[in-house]
């Protein structure tokens, strides 16, 4: 009779692609809704790639908080094999689901159209998302610097300066710093306009894959 209460870890379990794309969407949406205020739409950044940098991230985010909190051991490129398998085995079955009519009209509450819902879909299982999925949770291949996260430092976030090299090397940063990149806000000329749009774009990044970390934790079946 114990049991009764017991939670289901392998129905937990698979809430988590759930998670992964309601958070996904969300996110990308706050974070372009930031950039149209800029007044950046349909000039400077491609609201494709800024959704297939945010896919890439998240789908980190799962694969590494998933392997931590599982304890797995094994290679690198095996934890992340093992992540990446769980995904695209039940990723295909949630994004098949999300036609129903409460669900697009929540999405599109939060300035998603259905050519975003369709992006969105077909991204978070494409090949390249998973390989840049892959350059984040190795930290390789990225192009960022340790010197490009301290210059966005002193631009705009003075606290990366008081953490250390390995500290700076999180791949967290690096994905701030290729989103700006992509988002042309350093084309914006008023200095205090610039910079106020930057740190509500990195505020607004930075909550998605926490929220989404977390999310992830309370799912993740241990011991």
């Amino acid at each position: 009779m114990f049991n009764l209460f017991k939670r289901d870890s392998a129905q937990e379990k698979l809430r988590i692609p759930v998670q992964l794309f309601s958070v996904t969407a969300a996110g990308a949406s706050n974070a372009c809704n930031i950039l149209n205020g800029a007044g950046l739409m349909g000039k400077k950044f491609s609201r494709e790639d800024i959704f297939a940098e945010i896919c890439g991230a998240h789908v980190k985010t799962v694969i590494a908080t998933m392997s931590r909190m599982e304890g797995f051991v094994g290679t690198i490129d095996e934890r992340f094999d093992k992540g990446e398998q769980f995904l695209l085995e039940t990723l295909p079955a949630v994004l098949n689901r999300l036609d129903e009519p409460k669900f697009s009209n929540r999405l599109k509450s939060q300035g998603f159209t259905l050519t975003d819902l369709t992006l969105l879909r077909q991204l978070l299982i494409a090949h390249k998302t998973f390989t840049l999925a892959a350059s984040y949770y190795m930290g390789t291949g990225l192009d960022v610097t340790d010197e490009d996260v301290l210059d966005f430092g002193r631009k705009y976030n003075p606290k990366l300066l008081a953490l250390t090299s390995e500290d700076r090397s999180n791949s967290i940063f690096a994905y701030i710093v290729r989103c700006v990149r992509l988002s042309h806000l350093e084309d914006i000329p008023h200095k205090e306009f610039r910079t106020s749009f930057v740190i509500r774009f990195n505020d607004t990044l930075m909550q998605a894959v926490l929220e989404l970390e977390r999310n992830v934790e309370k799912l993740v079946p241990t011991g």
